[in-house]
């Protein structure tokens, strides 16, 4: 056990801004936790189902998560200033934003992310009542200040781990891969892994590809969380 304050990552669960629970990313927080010490904070958000819920208010709770755990970051043995962000779908949407506007972010892994709200189908073709009230209706100035893509940073970009595949047909794979140009073309750091043919369950535990984006994900994290 190390006697540094370690770092912190934070998972956002995916489920279309609906469903979920902070439950997953378990065994990767884990690992991370006991291999590297890098600590985990596995977080909850209002879900679309919600009162009152949008995209906004489930932004302002990751923020709010954050700053706590950096307010009580001496007693849990914390490093306040050395954190990142990793989420799949709507989790990987929820770090993104997350890891473009929080100050000090240092890494940002996303899974078949959204990352560009004005054009991806998932909110450009909403029909449900709920996700339509989520969205704010799909107002324009709502969904470009709520897109990673349009928040990157002049400076200190995060590190970036944007995983894709090309027969997703929930997400489209372009959302990952213009964002990986658009962060490279500020300077950042992306490792972009782009895999023909595969769905939008791409690091989920039943995919083929789990193992290797896990340890991708792992080394990736160490290298960069600091």
């Amino acid at each position: 056990v190390s006697e540094q304050p370690a770092p912190f990552m934070v998972y956002i669960h995916g489920g279309g801004w609906a469903r979920g629970t902070k439950e997953s990313n378990k065994s990767l927080s884990k690992y991370l936790a006991v291999q590297h010490g890098i600590a985990g904070v596995r977080i909850s958000y209002t879900l679309a189902d919600k009162p009152d819920a949008s995209v906004e208010v489930s932004a302002q709770d990751v923020e709010d998560a954050v700053k706590w755990v950096q307010e009580h970051a001496e007693e849990l043995g914390i490093n306040p200033k050395v954190f990142g962000f990793c989420g799949a779908s709507a989790g990987g949407h929820l770090s993104g934003l997350a890891a473009m506007t929080i100050k000090g972010a240092k890494v940002l892994v996303g899974y078949a992310g959204i990352y560009d709200l004005t054009t991806a189908a998932i909110t450009t073709r909403a029909k449900d009542p709920q996700r339509l009230a989520y969205f704010k209706d799909l107002a324009p100035s709502v969904l470009k200040k709520a897109s990673p893509q349009y928040r990157i940073p002049k400076k200190n970009l995060p590190a970036a781990m944007l995983v894709c595949g090309t027969g997703d047909s929930v997400v489209e794979y372009t959302q990952s891969r213009d964002f990986a140009a658009a962060l490279k073309a500020k300077g950042g750091v992306v490792e972009y892994l782009e895999y023909p043919y595969y769905d939008h369950n791409i690091a989920a535990k039943k995919s083929d590809k789990a193992g290797e984006i896990f340890y991708k994900t792992v080394d990736f994290v160490v290298a960069n969380l600091k």
